[in-house]
C-alpha cells in the first residue's frame, strides 16, 4: 500500500459496489494505466452475495460471497492491480446502510491510498441499480470529505488528500444502441437488468454529449478477456458475453467511456477531451 508520506503517488482508486462491476466499461482504461506504472486499487463494498450461480458446481447460497471475493482478487490479478479491498456490506442493501458510515470508510481508503484518481459509477448507475447509485453518492461524499484530515484505513489519522481527477462510468447510449442491435441480431432480448434495473430503458446509460473521456483498448483484450471470465459464477450457458461470437464481444469493450466529474470540461470544448484517465498526470519515479 502507498504510504501517506508520498505526497504525489501513481495510484488510482476504482470504487464499486459488486465484483465484476470493474470489468464493464473500466477495466481496459485501468489496465492501461497499470501498464504505465499506476498502482491500481480496487475497493468493493459488497461480495456480491446477491449474485448468479451460472454453475451449481462452482458455489452454493452459503458460500458465494467468499467465491467471488475470490473471483475478484483473480480478475485483479490478471490485470496487475493490487489486491482489492472489500467492505462487506449486503449486496443488494447498499441504499439502506448508513450512509455516512460508507462515505466515511470510502474516504478513509482515499487519505490511505493517497489516489491521483478516483473512478466511480455514474449518477444512474449505468440502469438504476440502487447498490450503483448508493456507491457513487458516497463517492463523491468521500472526496469531499477526505480533502479534510481525518482517519485512515488503519485507524490512525491521516492528512487530508483530494484527489486531481474524478470520473464516473459512462455507457453511452450510442453504443448500448448497438449492443441492443447485435443482441436482437444474435436472437438474444435488449438489455433488460430485471428486478435491480431501477430506470426506463431509454434513461439507461449516458447521453453521448456528456463523455469527457474515450480510451482505445482494443489492444488489450486478452487480458481483460481472461479477467472478465474469472468471474465464472456470473458468466455462464446463456449468458451472451459466454454465447455470443467472441468478435462481437470484443467489439463492445473496444472503448472504455467515462465522464470527468473534476475538474469538468472547459464550456465550449469539444467533447470527448481526452483519451486517457491519466492525461495531465505525471508518473512518480
Amino acid at each position: 500500500m502507498t504510504t501517506v508520506d508520498d505526497p504525489k503517488p501513481s495510484v488510482l482508486l476504482a470504487v464499486f459496489a459488486h465484483p465484476d462491476d470493474e470489468e464493464f466499461g473500466t477495466a481496459g482504461a485501468l489496465l492501461r494505466c497499470a501498464e504505465r506504472g499506476v498502482t491500481v486499487h480496487v475497493l468493493c463494498a459488497t461480495r456480491g452475495d446477491a449474485g448468479q450461480i451460472a454453475d451449481p458446481t462452482l458455489a452454493t447460497l452459503e458460500t458465494l460471497a467468499a467465491v467471488r471475493e475470490e473471483e475478484l482478487r483473480e480478475a485483479c490479478r490478471l490485470l496487475g492491480f493490487a489486491e482489492p479491498t472489500l467492505l462487506d456490506y449486503g449486496d443488494g442493501r447498499l441504499a439502506a446502510a448508513n450512509q455516512d458510515e460508507l462515505a466515511g470508510r470510502v474516504a478513509a481508503a482515499i487519505r490511505s491510498l493517497r489516489p491521483r484518481v478516483v473512478v466511480t459509477f455514474d449518477a444512474n448507475g449505468g440502469y438504476g441499480h440502487a447498490d450503483h447509485i448508493a456507491i457513487h453518492r458516497a463517492t463523491l461524499a468521500a472526496v469531499a470529505a477526505a480533502a479534510e484530515a481525518g482517519p485512515r484505513e488503519d485507524g490512525a489519522t491521516a492528512a487530508g488528500h483530494r484527489p486531481d481527477k474524478l470520473y464516473a462510468t459512462g455507457y453511452p447510449r450510442s453504443a448500448m444502441a448497438r449492443m441492443n442491435a447485435d443482441l436482437v441480431r444474435h436472437g438474444f432480448p435488449a438489455l433488460d437488468f430485471g428486478d435491480v434495473q431501477g430506470i426506463a430503458a431509454a434513461e439507461m446509460g449516458t447521453p453521448d454529449e456528456r463523455i469527457t473521456t474515450a480510451v482505445p483498448v482494443d489492444d488489450l483484450w486478452p487480458r481483460r478477456w481472461a479477467a472478465l471470465r474469472a468471474h465464472q459464477t456470473q458468466y455462464g450457458p446463456g449468458n451472451p458475453f459466454v454465447e455470443l461470437p467472441e468478435t462481437v464481444v470484443r467489439n463492445w469493450m473496444a472503448v472504455d467511456f467515462f465522464v470527468r466529474l473534476d475538474p469538468p470540461p472547459t464550456p465550449g470544448t469539444a467533447l470527448p477531451d481526452e483519451a486517457d484517465l491519466w492525461a495531465g498526470l505525471s508518473l512518480s519515479t
